[in-house]
């Protein structure tokens, strides 16, 4: 009996050490962010537009994702610092596959040859009956034609004139009223929608959408954020366009962002450095919030005329 106690003790320690451990687990991955790096660097006389480095990390490096473009571009993923998955052992394969293909692809090259011979040879003995068809359809259509004018030619030209009209004046006719119900029935959609975007429901729903996605917008918005730009299109006017927009920006951006304009030359050449971090507890809470929220619910049948 007392071996038998000592065993489920055993067990229910184990028992609580594995859920203490995924309880850890799911706690760091809601709570720890996930930080992000870029930097990236223009310049007028580098062949390349952007030179971009990247980094993503996770627990104090535990796991991360770097990439760079386009010296080395490449995009590795580690774990502790080894590496798990990485795009340049791809690149290799992929060259090598692409050799061995090459060579397949020359030692078949005349089976292909022949066999494409054999395909034009057959292909020309099935045009040739196709254009025979087509000859044998075209004197069927014109012999058709022939009587249907035989018979026009026997009626008197006023009933013909006749027949011509009645007929184009029918198929105005239904296209007129193919026309009015689709207006009717696009006005009665957009009254639908007016009445649901009106409704206090939908008013709920709209600010509180809002309300959560400008939270998250500000949470994974850059901490840091500096950039330094030489601006010039050539054009004087469109180069204080650009300044003018920069300074409709600036209660965004700040002084974190500056452009130096260039009014004679055309150049685009700056550098840029963003670094932030993401929580996984703010996207799980915005999404739970807004998912769950009746009005939105609500707001989300009535837009598929699910609800009476």
């Amino acid at each position: 009996m007392i071996v038998l106690l000592n065993i489920l003790k055993i067990i229910g320690i184990i028992l609580l050490c594995i859920l203490s451990f995924i309880l850890v687990l799911l706690l760091l991955i809601l709570f720890v962010p996930v930080r992000y790096r870029l930097k990236a660097v223009r310049k007028e006389q580098d062949d390349a537009m952007v030179h971009a480095d990247a980094k993503v990390t996770w627990l104090l490096h535990l796991l991360s994702a770097s990439f760079r473009y386009p010296e080395a571009a490449y995009l590795k993923v580690r774990v502790f610092g080894i590496p798990v998955y990485s795009t340049e052992k791809k690149e290799q394969d992929k060259t090598e596959q692409d050799k061995n293909e090459q060579d397949k692809s020359e030692q078949s090259g005349q089976e292909l040859d022949r066999v494409k011979s054999d395909e034009a040879k057959q292909k020309e003995i099935t045009e040739e009956k196709a254009v025979e068809k087509q000859e044998e359809k075209q004197e069927e259509l014109e012999k058709l034609l022939e009587e249907k004018i035989k018979e026009d030619e026997e009626e008197p030209t006023l009933i013909r004139f006749l027949k011509k009209l009645l007929e184009k004046l029918i198929k105005i006719k239904y296209t007129i009223l193919q026309i009015c119900d689709k207006i009717k029935h696009i006005v009665k959609n957009v009254r639908y929608y007016v009445a649901i975007m009106k409704s206090n429901c939908f008013q709920r729903a709209f600010s509180l959408c809002k309300e959560e996605v400008f939270s998250l917008i500000k949470s994974i918005m850059p901490r840091k954020l500096k950039g330094n730009f030489l601006i010039g299109t050539g054009d004087p006017a469109s180069t204080a366009q650009i300044l003018a927009v920069h300074g409709m920006l600036y209660p965004f951006i700040g002084n974190h962002i500056t452009v130096v304009p260039d009014f004679e030359n055309t150049v685009i050449e700056g550098d840029l450095f963003i670094k932030g971090r993401i929580t996984v507890f703010k996207i799980l809470k915005t999404a739970v919030k807004v998912y769950f929220n009746k009005d939105v619910r609500k707001v989300l049948r009535l837009l598929k005329r699910e609800a009476a």
